[in-house]
């Protein structure tokens, strides 16, 4: 059993249900954290509804029991597929506990498991096929682009050389493979490899993109969008989105400035630590 202490709670539900009596969407459900406090500031008339791409979260998902409560496993880029206005949307990017903390899932480096990293287990395209078959090049840019590592073209040399002789399979044997050519002190090393890999498997970007730009449409006057990131390319699409003409063009305005977790929240939930809050309204 995962447990997961929902990240920014307090400032979520502040911002999201202005009211009580209104429709909601939380695109990422995972263990049903910030839906269950959610739920707990609808009143009767009020709906929620969740999704996620996940399908190991809907059994999660049937244990709330609440008529007011209904779950799609279904991706960012499919909202508009609901067909339904709604009062609040939110997004909280990035993977989930679960996902992290069960090693056959193979998304963390500190734990030893199948390089997998698909958020959807019907998706073709495993971490292990990708960087067995990817080109240098492709590998040094996703580095790059996803991952922001210095070291992209560096590593993407090394990886192509070593493959031939034996095939990544499992985390912990590409992350001592990151291990064994970094310096660095300050973090652990493979934490950009990683997370590069995990975007462009999961096409990342263009759900987020997509995803926002779906939102916008959904919201009824006067609703709000929360956006919590957890990584610079993640807030920067964010940002640049809320910023952007096609926003404008739907009536989307960024709200205040961005709102980051308190010290005693960090202290107690550490991956709370670089998340950061975006807020938007929509006006007509």
């Amino acid at each position: 059993m995962f447990t997961h202490q929902p990240v920014m709670i307090n400032e979520t539900i502040k911002n999201l249900v202005h009211d009580p009596a209104g429709t909601y969407l939380d695109c990422t459900f995972g263990l049903g954290g910030h839906s269950k406090k959610i739920l707990e500031n609808l009143n009767d008339d009020g709906r929620l509804i969740a999704i996620d791409r996940d399908k190991e979260t809907v059994s999660y998902s049937q244990k709330i029991k609440d008529k007011r409560f209904h779950f799609k496993n279904l991706n960012f880029s499919k909202i508009e597929s609901l067909d339904i206005r709604l009062d609040g949307i939110f997004f909280d990017l990035g993977n989930s506990s679960m996902q992290l903390d069960d090693p056959e899932r193979g998304f963390s480096f500190q734990k030893d498991g199948p390089l997998d990293m698909r958020m959807n287990k019907e998706e073709e395209i495993t971490a292990e096929q990708w960087i067995n078959t990817a080109t240098e090049k492709e590998i040094s840019d996703v580095l790059f682009h996803l991952g922001e590592e210095r070291k992209s073209r560096f590593y993407a040399k090394k990886i192509v050389e070593s493959r031939k002789k034996t095939k990544f399979k499992s985390t912990a044997q590409l992350s001592l493979f990151i291990q064994k050519y970094s310096s660095s002190q300050k973090r652990h090393p493979a934490t950009n490899v990683f997370r590069a890999i995990r975007m462009h498997i999961n096409n990342e970007i263009e759900e987020m993109i997509n995803g926002f730009k779906s939102a916008a449409c959904l919201l009824k006057q006067n609703g709000k969008l929360i956006i919590i990131s957890f990584h610079s390319i993640e807030d920067r699409i964010a940002k640049n989105f809320l910023r952007s003409e096609e926003a404008k063009n739907l009536n989307l305005k960024k709200q205040g400035k961005p709102i980051k977790p308190t010290i005693n929240e960090i202290k107690s939930n550490p991956r709370s630590r670089s998340a950061i809050m975006r807020i938007a309204i929509k006006n007509v």
